[in-house]
């Protein structure tokens, strides 16, 4: 008798222990998962306006278990917003989403279907309304891609060219520039050979004076052409 009432208690006790052990596990994981929820994205290096376009566009990960979130996915939705480069993403634990990124430079204007535009030196057109921009900026013409200009560009830094005296480019069907200066020269590359003829223009320009209201015509291999503008 005496055995099965301490068979009985046994019973009761480890029902007793296994029920508060599962409310306790219970309430352990919910603490868990509450801890690790994210509550807060933080931006860094970047102006307020372009911090605050970063935060709308990942305002889905307040609540979200921060174990969970792929690195990899959200700097592919960050690569979107076109005006942004060099994305890096860190978790700090338990509850905050870091994102550094950096506004990519603006180089130029150019307009299509009648809408403004900005290129930037990460290879993107990006739409005038989404940045603000207090540079002053050359515009180009005509049907081209940013890779184009910045070429263009890097071969005229590299030549010590002074893009400030530029104003604006024209980029021809032919795949070709000119480029028009504040002094009104007028400098036309060939579609080839860019290279070669922005170097024989740099060493005229070396022994000689050139007028205002002057075409520069390179366009022939090893030939420079001046006529009046």
């Amino acid at each position: 008798m005496l055995q099965s009432i301490n068979k009985k208690k046994i019973y009761f006790y480890l029902v007793s222990f296994l029920f508060i052990s599962t409310i306790f596990n219970n309430n352990l994981i919910s603490n868990l998962k509450n801890v690790f929820k994210i509550k807060e994205v933080e931006v860094e290096n970047v102006k307020k306006e372009i911090s605050e376009n970063i935060l709308l566009n990942t305002s889905f990960l307040k609540g979200e278990n921060i174990f969970f979130v792929n690195k990899n996915f959200l700097i592919e939705r960050l690569d979107k917003l076109n005006f942004i480069e060099n994305i890096n993403i860190k978790k700090k634990y338990p509850s905050i989403i870091n994102i550094q990124a950096k506004e990519t430079d603006l180089i130029a204007i150019t307009y299509f279907n009648q809408k403004k535009y900005f290129v930037g030196q990460n290879g993107n057109f990006i739409i005038a309304k989404q940045i603000s921009n207090k540079k002053k900026l050359p515009t180009i013409f005509g049907k081209f891609e940013p890779d184009d200009y910045i070429f263009l560009q890097r071969e005229l830094l590299r030549q010590k060219i002074d893009l400030n005296e530029i104003t604006r480019y024209y980029f021809h069907k032919n795949k070709r520039w000119d480029l028009y200066f504040a002094n009104n020269i007028i400098i036309q590359l060939p579609n080839k050979n860019i290279s070669e003829a922005i170097n024989l223009f740099k060493k005229f320009t070396l022994k000689n004076n050139i007028n205002s209201n002057t075409i520069i015509d390179l366009r022939i291999k090893n030939r420079l052409i001046l006529r009046n503008g």
